[in-house]
């Protein structure tokens, strides 16, 4: 090997050196900056001599550098982020209503139940005003634990909507940034670079995970190496374009505001149908659904019990009760005479389980039976209604729907109040809720269908079609068949079928019967049945079937046809939510009023509630125990659901951090390892090199 030769392999030594310590020392600092990806230097043989006497021998250079990562477990995390995250919200808010509901002690049932028993020993010895001090004590207690309960349930919608304002600030500040970096990835990407910088996709995929914590919905990793984040189907962030969150001013939906270059829709604010994941999503259920059912339910409690604790000393249904136990102080009035001139009057009777049951299902809105819009009706070929439902505020009337566009679906109401949503394709399987939160009217549509394809209605081949003597039926596609055409063709009494996306296959066909013969193509999961005349032969039948065709078409409902199928209809909305509620009739207004001086249970000596009056209202403790019972269930449950769903998720993340680490974590001891070997790889360089500069001082030496 030639002095030439020793010096270029020294160099390269130096060099494949400085960039193994360079790497080195970044996944050393990496370690504490989360999401970051190890990386480490290529060396490839830049040049090989051909022979062991070439003046110039073989030489080695640094390529690249490798960032260490799956894309396949990075997606996975990154949606199950998104689970984490929702799940960890919801249980972190509910824990606190959880407890109080759960407990004893501090639970509105057991002091519920105190009360009936209270009432139940008054029974037994109504002029005893011990008793009827009992009755007091336990009122009060039941008022302290009703209002206690609606406090921390109204607390949850106010921490669930103040943290939703700050979970959205911070999404539109990752937005922009995130756009950023896809704009420095598009930049970077340049002929002669395979791969944007490392330090660029690591920052990518912490915002993405930032955003899927947030927000969730859908990451995508593009060609090119930038991110597209998406939710709903819309885009937050498409390349170097970011869009907006928004909350409505219902505060029950966020939405987005479109960037000014994104083209046919700038400036259009578009609410979010639906939103799963992430902590906004878990916020939003909070809000919107979880502490409104537990409302609704203290509600109709708080009001069952003024109707049946007042009326037990009420005379005649009507007129003032002599002695009101419970009622509701609303701003400087207080409601609780039952008497037909006031607002209490118009607390229906309860006198079984069902009666709380209307007046719990009248806390909300009805679709009237002849709307013309309801569930179960049809707005496509696949697709119906599966859900219908009007807001608490939602007015009574008639609603109509019209198309608007091709995409656009339009709802007003007698007033003139409208409000315009975009509708998406309805695929097969899929849901979609078309939410017109302004005038608090909500459809889900459903598409039913279970496979991805269907019959089109233009097939040759279907079913009631003629094949010669044979008529065909029970025509089968199998969940996972794609759409397009399959041709069929024959020879002798074999038929082969061959789809235009690729693949074939034959089967034999038998002699025509009555009874008929099922031609199943299980390769292709199609399948149909041939009936009709014994006479004809199994050549015959299968030249019938030559060059016939089934065309198959993706079992969808377009945009336009869900929203030419709702085109003119009406909804109908049967009442007002129960006005009670409106009067401010709820349980965040309930008090105790039992008195606190015994002497006023009695007119003189005479008992204003009567032992009957007290056995019978103790009697319907039963009624109000299983209401109670309903909202510890509804509470319990749904906690315990939401618990058991963040223990499953912490284990499925921590397993995918684990496995995302076993790829693109550092670890200490090995990166040691490699600085040791590349610190003697340097210092044997330089020991190449020195003897390379002896070599050569001899050499001059030796000339002159």
């Amino acid at each position: 090997m030639g002095i030439y030769s020793l010096t270029d392999s020294a160099m390269a030594g130096l060099n494949i050196a400085q960039a193994g310590i360079l790497t080195t020392s970044q996944n050393v600092a990496g370690t504490s900056v989360e999401g970051y990806s190890r990386r480490n230097a290529n060396v490839i043989m830049d040049s090989l001599a051909p022979n062991s006497l070439m003046l110039n021998g073989s030489s080695f250079a640094v390529e690249g550098f490798t960032r260490h990562y799956s894309s396949l477990i990075g997606s996975q995390l990154l949606i199950q982020q998104s689970k984490s995250s929702y799940s960890d919200t919801l249980v972190q808010y509910t824990n606190s209503v959880d407890s109080l509901v759960a407990d004893k002690s501090t639970g509105l049932n057991t002091a519920i139940s105190n009360f009936f028993n209270a009432m139940g020993a008054y029974a037994a010895d109504p002029t005893n005003k011990a008793m009827a001090g009992a009755i007091t004590g336990t009122a009060k207690e039941v008022a302290q634990r009703m209002t206690g309960m609606s406090t921390l349930v109204n607390q949850i919608q106010s921490d669930a909507r103040t943290a939703l304002t700050d979970t959205v600030a911070q999404v539109n500040t990752i937005l922009p940034a995130l756009a950023g970096i896809n704009q420095k990835i598009v930049d970077g990407n340049s002929p002669g670079v395979s791969a944007p910088s490392a330090d660029l996709l690591d920052e990518r995929d912490r915002l993405l995970s930032q955003l899927q914590q947030l927000v969730g919905g859908q990451s995508l990793i593009n060609s090119d190496g930038t991110a597209t984040q998406l939710v709903a189907g819309m885009p937050l962030v498409e390349r170097a374009i970011a869009n907006k969150v928004t909350i409505n001013a219902d505060q029950e939906h966020v939405a987005l505001t479109f960037n000014l270059q994104n083209g046919p829709t700038k400036g259009v604010l578009t609410t979010v149908q639906t939103l799963d994941g992430g902590q906004a999503g878990a916020l939003l259920e909070l809000s919107n659904n979880f502490v409104p059912t537990v409302q609704k339910r203290l509600d109709t409690i708080a009001m069952g019990l003024v109707k049946v604790a007042n009326s037990a000393a009420q005379t005649s249904s009507g007129l003032a009760t002599n002695l009101a136990i419970f009622g509701f102080k609303v701003a400087d009035k207080t409601y609780s005479s039952l008497a037909t001139n006031d607002l209490s009057g118009n607390l229906p009777t309860i006198e079984s389980e069902n009666d709380l049951l209307d007046l719990y299902s009248s806390l909300g809105n009805a679709i009237s039976s002849n709307s013309a819009v309801k569930v179960g009706t049809s707005v496509g070929a696949y697709t119906s209604i599966s859900s219908l439902t009007a807001g608490t505020n939602t007015l009574a009337g008639d609603y109509t729907l019209t198309k608007v566009g091709t995409n656009q679906l339009n709802i007003s109401n007698s007033s003139g109040k409208n409000q315009t949503v975009s509708l998406i394709t309805s695929v097969s399987g899929g849901l979609q809720t078309v939410d017109f939160n302004q005038l608090g009217i909500t459809l889900q549509l459903e598409n039913s269908s279970s496979a991805l394809s269907a019959v089109s209605s233009s097939s040759v081949i279907k079913d009631g079609a003629a094949l010669g003597a044979q008529t065909i039926s029970n025509m089968a596609v199998e969940n996972n068949v794609q759409s397009g055409t399959y041709t069929f063709s024959s020879s002798g009494d074999e038929v082969t079928l061959t789809s235009s996306n690729g693949g074939s296959q034959t089967i034999t066909v038998s002699a025509g019967s009555v009874a008929g013969q099922t031609l199943n193509f299980d390769q292709m999961g199609i399948s149909f049945k041939v009936a009709g005349s014994a006479a004809e032969t199994a050549n015959t039948i299968a030249s019938n079937l030559n060059t016939n065709t089934i065309t198959l078409v993706n079992a969808e409902d377009s945009q336009a046809a869900i929203a030419a199928a709702l085109d003119g209809l009406k909804v109908k909305v049967s009442g007002m939510s129960n006005p009670l509620v409106n009067y401010g009739f709820s349980a965040a207004n309930f008090i105790s009023l039992a008195p606190t001086n015994f002497a006023s249970y009695y007119n003189g000596n005479t008992p204003l509630i009567t032992s009957e009056k007290a056995n019978a209202t103790q009697q319907m403790s039963v009624v109000f125990g299983s209401s109670i019972s309903n909202l510890v269930n509804e509470v319990g449950v749904q906690v315990a659901t939401w618990k058991n769903g963040q223990k499953a998720d912490t284990v499925v993340l921590a397993n995918l951090k684990a496995q995302r680490d076993s790829v693109s974590g550092v670890n200490l001891d090995e990166e040691a390892a490699n600085l040791l070997k590349y610190q003697q790889l340097y210092t044997a360089s330089t020991k190449v090199l020195q003897a390379g500069n002896q070599m050569f001082s001899t050499l001059l030496s030796i000339m002159n």
